[in-house]
């Protein structure tokens, strides 16, 4: 199991439902969108599969640190609510 969702698990698993994802009128992703141009891109630049593989996993990475950057600023920003209320507390 990925860190990732190993951390999301462990938030409830309500993460992924946070994932922003646009889509159009017909329901469309733009990730789906961008996977398509990148084949046709692909098939017609004529890259070696080889390379094809390393980025795709290279895309897939960068999906995981945007993962990871938004559990990280979420968890973040509950660490900095918490700490607010306790300084609040401290200094009425």
């Amino acid at each position: 199991m990925s860190t990732v969702r190993q951390i999301m698990s462990g938030l409830g698993g309500t993460l992924s439902s946070l994932t922003p994802e646009p889509k159009n009128g017909n329901g469309i992703s733009f990730g789906s969108v961008l996977d398509t141009v990148g084949d046709v891109a692909g098939s017609m630049i004529g890259i070696d599969p080889g390379y094809a593989s390393l980025l795709q996993t290279q895309m897939h990475m960068q999906q995981q640190m945007q993962q990871v950057s938004l559990v990280s600023n979420i968890m973040r920003s509950k660490h900095e609510s918490k700490m607010a209320a306790i300084r609040n507390v401290r200094t009425g």
